[in-house]
């Protein structure tokens, strides 16, 4: 009976010129209206959605096996280089570069998100753990954090891969190493805040326990910031892994990435010798690298305006 009485005095506001109420929405459903109306987001999701496709139709099919030699004539790679057999032409060992590439959207995407969830399950417990408990663990947890950032990120990468020895896991644990501080700073942060709002206070004095607190109540609340903090986490590792396999201690054949296509290492070439006489097998690996990367920021921005509540308006 007061719903129906509210309605119609709403309805009569409305009628008589008074001002309504704006519709009150979660913040999932909130954020995600605004995320639409952001079409550089929209383009870059597109965008993302293609090179998922394409990596997952690379585990059934490419045009030709990326290791292959010879599949096409050897001074076909040092000529114009591109046909309508080998679009993206052919590197020096007469290797498909097309096919290549697909299977280096596995490998960007496999090292991106692997990462990305290392990176959530160290960063996220580690903050949490001293956002919430305070006192001398924080203080520890804190300083931890602060140590590994003195820490140049590339000198710790190589150390880890070298003692770990190569390899996709090894490549993915490296970056984490690296990465996890500000996933656990972020957290941290956000913890400290909400342990600190009143429904928090009412849980605890209800005699609800802790642990449930800690992810009933404290985590759930979180979760905004942290999902848009593990999409910029994606790119970051994507171009960490590019770099590493640029210099030639990345991902080893028979895998193939685009920074090691870029870097001409599984051909014995360096990137100004192909630059010079085979250019595509550079600027097409680096040209996708780029975009994704863009993509992928493009969508962080775009979620952290949707569902950063400063942001709201």
């Amino acid at each position: 009976m007061a719903t129906v009485v509210t309605a119609q005095i709403a309805e009569e506001d409305a009628t008589q010129g008074g001002v309504l109420v704006r519709e009150q929405v979660g913040l999932w459903r909130d954020g995600l209206r605004r995320l639409r109306r952001n079409k550089l987001a929209l383009a870059g999701a597109f965008y993302l959605i293609f090179i998922v496709l394409v990596a997952l139709v690379a585990f059934a099919w490419t045009p030709y096996k990326p290791s292959a030699q010879n599949v096409c004539p050897v001074e076909f790679a040092y000529a114009d280089g591109i046909s309508a057999a080998h679009p993206f032409g052919c590197d020096p060992l007469g290797r498909d570069i097309l096919s290549q590439m697909m299977q280096g959207a596995q490998i960007s995407l496999i090292v991106g998100v692997g990462t990305s969830l290392i990176v959530c399950v160290v960063g996220i417990s580690v903050g949490l753990l001293a956002g919430f408990s305070r006192g001398v663990l924080d203080a520890v947890i804190s300083t931890v954090i602060n140590a590994f950032y003195g820490v140049p990120y590339l000198l710790l990468s190589l150390v880890l891969y070298l003692v770990l020895g190569p390899g996709l896991l090894t490549i993915m644990i490296a970056i984490s190493a690296t990465s996890w501080m500000d996933m656990a700073r972020l957290v941290r942060g956000q913890a400290l805040s909400i342990r600190e709002r009143e429904f928090v206070e009412a849980a605890r004095a209800s005699g609800t326990r802790q642990g449930r607190i800690l992810f009933t109540h404290i985590f759930p609340n979180a979760l905004g910031p942290i999902i848009v903090q593990a999409t910029f986490i994606i790119p970051v590792a994507i171009l960490t892994e590019a770099f590493l396999s640029f210099l030639g201690v990345g991902i080893r054949p028979p895998l193939f990435s685009w920074g090691a296509i870029a870097s001409g290492s599984n051909t014995g070439g360096t990137p100004l010798n192909l630059l010079q006489s085979a250019p595509w097998i550079v600027l097409f690996p680096s040209a996708a690298l780029s975009v994704t990367l863009l993509a992928f920021n493009f969508f962080g921005d775009g979620l952290r305006d949707a569902f950063d509540p400063r942001q709201k308006r």
